[in-house]
This record gives C-alpha cells, sequence and structure tokens, in this order.
C-alpha cells in the first residue's frame, strides 16, 4: 500500500511530466517568417535627448568609458510599440506618460517617426493605440484572443534600449485585475528587461495574445488583447485610484480619478486636456485635504501656536532661524517647529544653512560681503549655484561621479504671493539626464533669502509645485538683519511684505539714533541705549496673535541688539493668554505676567557667575486687550552695577508706544 506522501510525489511528477510534455511539443524559438514580422513590426520607443549643456561641472564628463551605442545615440530608447494595422502601434499607456512634447518610434533600420494622432487607449488598462507621421505599416501583427494555462509564449520588446529581443517562456496562469476582477491579467514565464513595456506576448505563430505591462518577481504581466479590442475606441478611458497627503498634515485622502478625452485626437491635445484635468483634480483634492485637517489659526487645535512661554519672552533670535507649523499626528494639534541645520562657511563671511523636512531642503543664505541683497535675493542661477558650490551634488556616469556646480539659466521663473502677503520667487529646472524637475521658492529677506527646494520626476511637477506652495503659507523667516541692511531691503519694494508696508526705519549712524515704526508699536532710541552703529541688528518674527479675541498676522517679536554677537540685546514680545489645553506652566507665566513677577518686575539683576545683567518689566498699551500682554526684556554683558542696567532699561522703554 502506498504512503500519503508517496501518493502526493506521484501526482507532482505526472503534472510536471505533462507541463514538460506540453513544453516540449511546442517549438523554443519563432521561425523565420515570424522573426522576419517582429523585425519589421516592432519598434522602440524613445525620447530626444535632453540638452544639458548648460549644466556645468567640476572636471569635464569623459565620454569615452561610455559604451559607444550610449553616448553615440541621440535618442533615449524607453518602451516598445507594435504595428497592429497599415497605421496604428500599439503600446502601454505608462511608457508614454510623461512630461515630454513629443514622442517617437525607431525601426530595426533606425529611422525615426514623431507620434501623431492618439486612436484608443486607457489608464488603468495600461495601453494606448496611436498613429506616427509619414509612416505605415506592410507587416502587422493578428491577434489571437483563446489561450490556457501552460501554453508556449513569446515576449518581444526592446530590451535595455539595446535592440529588439525575443524570449520564450509558458503561460502561468490569470489575476483579476485589482479593483473588482472586470478582466484578468496574464502571468508569464518569457523574460523581460526595462523597455520590454508595450511589447506583444506572441504564440508560437507569431499572433498577439496580450500587451507586455509590467515584470514584478521575475514574471511578466501582460493585459490579454481580448480585454483590449472589446474597448469602445471613441475616447481615451483614464481612471486612478490615488493616496494623497501633504507633509505639514497628519490626515490623509483616498479618491478615484474618472475622466475622458474624445478621439482620435493629436497626442499634443490629448497629453493637454488630460494634464489640465489632472491639475484641477489634484488642487481640489489637497483642497480638500486641507480642509479636513484640523482648522488653522481660527480653529480649536491652534493653542500651541499662540502659547507665551519664558523661553519666547526671553530668548534672543537669529536671522537663520526658521519655524514650520504643522500638524502633529499624536494629538492632531497645529505646533510650531524650529529644524536643526548644517552650517556651510562662505566665503566673504557668508553662510549658508540647510535644512531637511519630509522630502523638501530649506536653506537660508547669509548676504556675503561684497555681494548686493538684490543679486543674493532675486537671482535664481546665483542661488543655485550658490548652494551647488556649497553643497556637494553629482552627477553618476557610468560608475564615475562628476560634481556639478551650476544648473544654468532656470527653465522657468515667476512670483507667486502667499496667503500671508509675501512675494516669493519661483523657479524651476529642468535636469535632463535624470528627466527630473527642480522647483524652488525663494523668499528675500534682508540679511538674504530663505529657500524652499524639491527634485521630482518632471510628470509630477504640478503637484509638487502646489505643494510646495502650500508650504510657503506655513514658512515663518525671522526677518533680521544690520541697520544698515534694512535700508537696502526697504529698497527692494517689489518684496516688502504685507505686514512691513506700513514700517518706517530710520537710521543715523552719526548721532546714533534709529527710530521704528510698524502697526501696533514704535520705538526711538539713541546712544544712552546702546552704542548704536551700522552693525547693529533689528529682528522682526512675523506670526499669528490675538487682539480683541480675534487671529492678526504681525510682528510677534522685536530684538534688537547692540553688537552682533548678540550679547547685549532688547526683547518685545506679544504675549497671548494661553487656552487650557497648554496647562499649568502655561498658566502660571501667563499669571506672573499679570502680576509683574521676575523677571518682569522692573528690578535690574547681575548674574556675577555670566558676567551679565537683565531687567525686564511690562508695557502698558494705549488700548489694552485683557487677552495680551507685552513684555519688555534687557539683556547685557558686563554691566557696572544695577543702576546701569536701570539706566538702559528705562532710556529705552521710554522711547517704546504700544497703541493696542
Amino acid at each position: 500500500m502506498k504512503t500519503k506522501s508517496q501518493l502526493i510525489k506521484i501526482a507532482i511528477i505526472a503534472g510536471l511530466s505533462l507541463i514538460c510534455q506540453s513544453f516540449l511539443s511546442c517549438p523554443r524559438s519563432l521561425n523565420a517568417k515570424i522573426l522576419n514580422l517582429a523585425n519589421n513590426a516592432v519598434f522602440e520607443v524613445v525620447l530626444e535627448k535632453h540638452d544639458d549643456e548648460q549644466i556645468e561641472y567640476e572636471e569635464e564628463i569623459n565620454w569615452d568609458f561610455v559604451p559607444y551605442h550610449i553616448r553615440s545615440d541621440k535618442y533615449n530608447s524607453i518602451g516598445t510599440a507594435f504595428a497592429i494595422s497599415k497605421t496604428e502601434l500599439m503600446t502601454a499607456f505608462h511608457v508614454m506618460d510623461g512630461d515630454s512634447e513629443k514622442y517617437y518610434v525607431r525601426d530595426s533600420q533606425k529611422n525615426i517617426y514623431e507620434v501623431d494622432t492618439i486612436t484608443g487607449g486607457s489608464k488603468e488598462k495600461d495601453y494606448l493605440i496611436f498613429t506616427v507621421k509619414g509612416k505605415t505599416f506592410n507587416k502587422i501583427f493578428k491577434f489571437e484572443r483563446k489561450y490556457n494555462i501552460g501554453d508556449m509564449v513569446f515576449s518581444i520588446g526592446n530590451a535595455l534600449g539595446e535592440g529588439i529581443v525575443v524570449r520564450d517562456g509558458l503561460i502561468l496562469g490569470e489575476i483579476p485585475e485589482e479593483d473588482s476582477g472586470r478582466w484578468n491579467e496574464l502571468k508569464s514565464s518569457a523574460s523581460s528587461n526595462p523597455g520590454n513595456s508595450g511589447g506583444p506576448l506572441v504564440t508560437p505563430n507569431g499572433k498577439v495574445i496580450a500587451l507586455v505591462t509590467a515584470r514584478r518577481d521575475n514574471i511578466v504581466y501582460s493585459i490579454p488583447i481580448d480585454a483590449i479590442l472589446n474597448d469602445d475606441r471613441s475616447v481615451f478611458l483614464f481612471r486612478k485610484k490615488n493616496h494623497y497627503y501633504h507633509f505639514l498634515l497628519a490626515n490623509r485622502l483616498r479618491n478615484i480619478f474618472e475622466t475622458q478625452v474624445s478621439l482620435p485626437d493629436t497626442y499634443t491635445n490629448v497629453n493637454r486636456l488630460l494634464h489640465e484635468k489632472l491639475i484641477n483634480h489634484y488642487n481640489d483634492s489637497m483642497s480638500t485635504l486641507f480642509e479636513r485637517a484640523p482648522e488653522y489659526i481660527t480653529g480649536s487645535n491652534n493653542d500651541y501656536l499662540f502659547n507665551s512661554s519664558r523661553y519666547s519672552q526671553t530668548n534672543y533670535l537669529s536671522s537663520r532661524d526658521l519655524y514650520i507649523s504643522y500638524v502633529d499626528p499624536d494629538d492632531n494639534y497645529w505646533r510650531l517647529f524650529n529644524p536643526e541645520y548644517y552650517t556651510y562657511n562662505m566665503d566673504n563671511d557668508g553662510v549658508l544653512y540647510q535644512r531637511e523636512y519630509s522630502d523638501v531642503y530649506l536653506y537660508k543664505i547669509k548676504k556675503p560681503k561684497f555681494v548686493s541683497l538684490e543679486e543674493i535675493c532675486t537671482d535664481p542661477k546665483y542661488i543655485m549655484d550658490t548652494i551647488l558650490q556649497n553643497i556637494r551634488t553629482e552627477r553618476e556616469v557610468w560608475y564615475d561621479e562628476y560634481r556639478i556646480l551650476s544648473y544654468g539659466d532656470p527653465a522657468s521663473t515667476g512670483l507667486f504671493r502667499d496667503s500671508l502677503g509675501r512675494t516669493w520667487i519661483n523657479a524651476n529646472w529642468k535636469i535632463g539626464f535624470e528627466d527630473k524637475v527642480l522647483i524652488m521658492y525663494i523668499l528675500p529677506l534682508p540679511d538674504g533669502p530663505v529657500i524652499m527646494t524639491i527634485k521630482e520626476d518632471s510628470d509630477l511637477f504640478y503637484m509638487y509645485n502646489l505643494d510646495l506652495q502650500k508650504a510657503c503659507d506655513h514658512l515663518f523667516p525671522v526677518y533680521g538683519s544690520s541697520f544698515d541692511e534694512w535700508v537696502d531691503f526697504f529698497d527692494l519694494t517689489q518684496y516688502i511684505p504685507d505686514f512691513l508696508k506700513d514700517m518706517r526705519f530710520n537710521w543715523n549712524s552719526n548721532e546714533q539714533v534709529f527710530s521704528l515704526s510698524s502697526g501696533y508699536i514704535s520705538i526711538n532710541a539713541n546712544k544712552q541705549v546702546f552704542n548704536w552703529n551700522n552693525k547693529s541688528e533689528l529682528l522682526l518674527f512675523p506670526f499669528w496673535y490675538k487682539r480683541n479675541n480675534e487671529p492678526e498676522f504681525g510682528i510677534r517679536k522685536v530684538v534688537l541688539c547692540g553688537d552682533q554677537r548678540g550679547k547685549e540685546n532688547i526683547i518685545i514680545y506679544r504675549n497671548n493668554k494661553p487656552g487650557q489645553r497648554l496647562g499649568t506652566s502655561y498658566a502660571d507665566n501667563w499669571n506672573d505676567l499679570i502680576s509683574e513677577k521676575f523677571p518682569f518686575n522692573g528690578i535690574p539683576v547681575i548674574s556675577v557667575r555670566d558676567n551679565n545683567g537683565f531687567m525686564g518689566s511690562i508695557i502698558k498699551a494705549k488700548q489694552p486687550d485683557s487677552e495680551i500682554i507685552l513684555s519688555i526684556y534687557l539683556s547685557m554683558e558686563n554691566p557696572q552695577n544695577e543702576r546701569d542696567i536701570s539706566r538702559i532699561f528705562n532710556a529705552f522703554k521710554s522711547g517704546v508706544l504700544i497703541e493696542k
């Protein structure tokens, strides 16, 4: 009596024997007639190579080490297409789903033909039927709708961009399409490589049973030709499942986008119409995503944005500080975050600061000497070159790495005005060798710009460009610089933000006197306070605060530095009454302000250990608000005595006027 395991072995051997017999009964290669068909009716899909001549490298690229057929080719091979009628070709939709204005096919004789008219297609099924300019086809493939598991098949395609290759295999099975099983995808063992997408999967007699669309885990996936031939050729159908998010938010959005374009129509028109519809859908989806996030500024999840901590009241600002408002995924509250940064020292006392948040890079450039504020703030090429020449960026060419020093002039520039009334400069570079686009937003500031960049696939430009525009509303840099550079900044009238439109800053270096007025605050100070000079600094932190319990955007914090070391500074801070969410520490701090307790009790203090002195008090507004307290805090190095601190503090405070 045979054991159960023996029976299983016999069944397996028998099954393998049947498969092997089927396999051996089929030819392992196509006959000469079908190979001739493949040679004449299968084409490479190609793109013109981008002209990257304006990119500057630290050393010239040595192309001699790149294979000749690659370096001498004026085109990049990206996929496969095949003739299905006297005038039409078929390929996978994703092969030509990019941002290029023109696509081409190349035959076995290296002739090039431009894609002309789209006559059928579906994004969901991943196929495209089209014509090309100036070409008809004498050799065409016929179709076979029937197939069986275990049948011999051949994939024909442009393997690795090195010409048309034929490879054999078996039909392994079917898998329902992922949405609702409206058709089945074929799985086969016919080998494929990058570039095979869009090629035919054929029977031993050369008939097309499926269109090759993907390879996963060494299995080739194809759309059966029957699923394609049953479609309506009068429209191009676009259907896609989307999963949207924004790096500032904790929530996600899932939806399905469906649309269609009437056919036949030129590739240019079809691409343009689809692009417009996709942009509108993405804009609507992003609006919905932000609407479903915790309400910003006016909602109940904003207490941390309006908080008044002891640290904020007494801490010195730096012009390199950059705050981001974001939703904390743990409690769904909006918070402020100042990311850590890397420092790159530049020539002539310039400094480049780099931060990374999600996939976005944030930079702050402190203006070097001998460079005009206008150039460092408004010239995108100069700014990009500055980043590249201080932070290494490389291009790999056949296992060698070449440092990039410049991307050249941007492909496009423009202005963008955010919801806070700040004008940003937008610049975009197309990086052809990567098929990527680098998107940059520049915000001019008194001592050099803040920059936000991201580099992504070119066909996703519209998505990431909108993402950065949304992020502009949530970036809060410090407006700070020396007295003399502030004067230069106000000459850049086009880039003065709304909250500084009414600002008046007058500096008299001979008499060491300055005056400042903006919004609710005015300050007049002379040399009885500090020995003001051209390099004394004024720093403003614009952010949201509340007045009469309504949110306003304006100057939240003012810092004045007698010296550039920050050892002599005065801080004026607008404190908002904290919400209950913030707990007892914030409530205690607020009550201490009301009671004018230390360090805001108007009493000078000297720290012998730190060799500095400080003094603080509360400033009364002409139109008081029970929800707002204005504090003033002086810190100075090496004071002579308490009277010296008190004299300087009162000399400054007497020149401060708070309207409301």
